[in-house]
């Protein structure tokens, strides 16, 4: 018996804890918006928290790019293009001027979404959460109008720093 005991009490001990999960890696959209007569000249999308299904994340990402070129003001002309080479991270990695770099993120009642014009942190010039409106398409409509505006108001006033 008290071998037993001895056995479970050093079996107990040596079960090891359970490390928690990383973080998933962000992915990044192969979907761009190219801009004309505008201080950049690219935007492109990162999913750092958006939780879409596999399946959805093309349709959604292509929406999305295509609704921001839609909503950016009619002073600039846009269109959106596939790039696969987007897609990869380190395409990511040289944070070149007049790129936009947009953070995209999600949970159950809000949608999110910062913009970049490099990679340190005062390039961080916009940040906003949206509560969702319920549907995957009104979530790319609300994301789209929103994300537009920003770059719109970063436009009118020259700032596209943290500390403008």
């Amino acid at each position: 018996m008290v071998f037993l005991v001895a056995v479970l009490i050093t079996a107990c001990q040596s079960v090891p804890e359970p490390t928690p999960a990383p973080p998933p890696e962000p992915l990044y959209s192969p979907f761009v918006v190219q801009v004309a007569s505008s201080p950049f000249d690219v935007i492109s999308f990162k999913d750092v928290g958006m939780s879409l299904p596999e399946e959805d994340r093309a349709l959604t990402y292509e929406s999305l790019a295509e609704g921001v070129a839609l909503e950016l003001s009619d002073e600039r002309s846009s269109l959106v293009s596939y790039d696969e080479r987007a897609a990869s991270p380190d395409a990511h990695l040289a944070c070149e001027g007049r790129h936009i770099y947009v953070d995209l993120w999600s949970n159950d009642e809000r949608l999110g979404y910062s913009l970049w014009s490099g990679c340190g942190e005062d390039d961080r010039f916009a940040l906003e959460e949206l509560t969702r409106p319920g549907t995957p398409e009104r979530d790319v409509d609300e994301l789209s109008r929103a994300i537009a505006s920003s770059l719109d108001r970063a436009v009118a006033t020259g700032c596209f720093t943290r500390r403008c």
